[in-house]
């Protein structure tokens, strides 16, 4: 039995908390932006498609079956000055007030000074249709949304218009499966698109002219623990399907993805939740 949240005006997923990076973040101060950096080496332009995604989607892309090899990462890094503890100093004199009590400000680890967040995504490559793979783990509970736009404005400023680049994406809200490109990026609102995803989608569409395609279909879920239906997976499949080279086996492509979606609980029939 799966229980539901009642609510007649659902709050949109990307409108939910999402990790505080700065005790001032509700202020105007100007804080710092995170870098990314790709394995020397790597050019996008040396592979025929790149296929952007989030982990929901990795399933599609089983690595051992593909033969697909590691070759090298994205890393993000973000560096902030400044404790989220400086909430607890004081503008008087803790000690003449409190002279026998513990005072936080005094004790605050020095080392918190300066904090550090990163992330690291590995690359693949699949020699079969000489594409490279790239699957951003998203999780709002522990990627702040500037780290997806960030890495979102990096990926496409390196791509080039003779690279295909192909995104697969989930959304809660939209009503059917969307296969959008750069002949036709529209949604009907209210039908939005967020996160890394829907990152990628504003550059493209607002920032450059390059050629893409795209899959976007139904989920439930917050940002990280999205559920896709069986009718959804089928139509993955399909089209994921006709990317490879003869060298594959599509049946037994299309049985392995659909374990490894079972083993990741990706899909809403494979276990009930309580939404609350």
């Amino acid at each position: 039995m799966l229980f539901k949240q009642w609510n007649e005006f659902s709050i949109p997923r990307h409108e939910l908390d999402y990790p505080a990076l700065s005790a001032k973040e509700d202020s105007l101060q100007s804080l710092p932006v995170p870098t990314v950096e790709i394995t020397e080496g790597i050019d996008f332009t040396q592979f025929k498609t790149v296929y952007l995604t989030t982990k929901v989607m990795k399933p599609l892309f089983p690595l051992k079956f593909l033969d697909a090899q590691e070759i090298g990462s994205v890393k993000m890094t973000l560096r902030i000055s400044g404790s989220r503890q400086e909430a607890l100093e004081h503008s008087w004199n803790f000690n003449e007030n409190f002279p026998n009590e513990f005072d936080p400000a005094l004790h605050t680890d020095e080392s918190t000074s300066e904090r550090s967040y990163t992330f690291d995504f590995p690359i693949h490559h699949i020699p079969n249709n000489n594409s490279a793979l790239l699957v951003v783990d998203e999780n709002f509970l522990k990627l702040s949304p500037i780290f997806d736009n960030v890495l979102a404005k990096k990926l496409i400023s390196l791509a080039s218009p003779d690279l295909r680049l192909f995104i697969l994406g989930t959304s809660d809200k939209i009503s059917a499966t969307k296969r959008l490109g750069s002949s036709d990026s529209s949604l009907t609102p209210p039908e939005f698109i967020g996160g890394f995803i829907g990152g990628l989608f504003a550059n493209l569409v607002m920032g450059s002219a390059l050629p893409f395609d795209s899959i976007v279909v139904v989920s439930e879920g917050p940002t990280g623990f999205e559920k896709i239906s069986q009718e959804s997976m089928d139509e993955l499949l399909t089209s994921m399907s006709q990317e490879w080279g003869s060298g594959i086996d599509t049946t037994a492509y299309k049985e392995e993805c659909r374990r490894c979606w079972r083993y990741d609980g990706a899909a809403m029939s494979t276990q009930s939740g309580l939404y609350i």
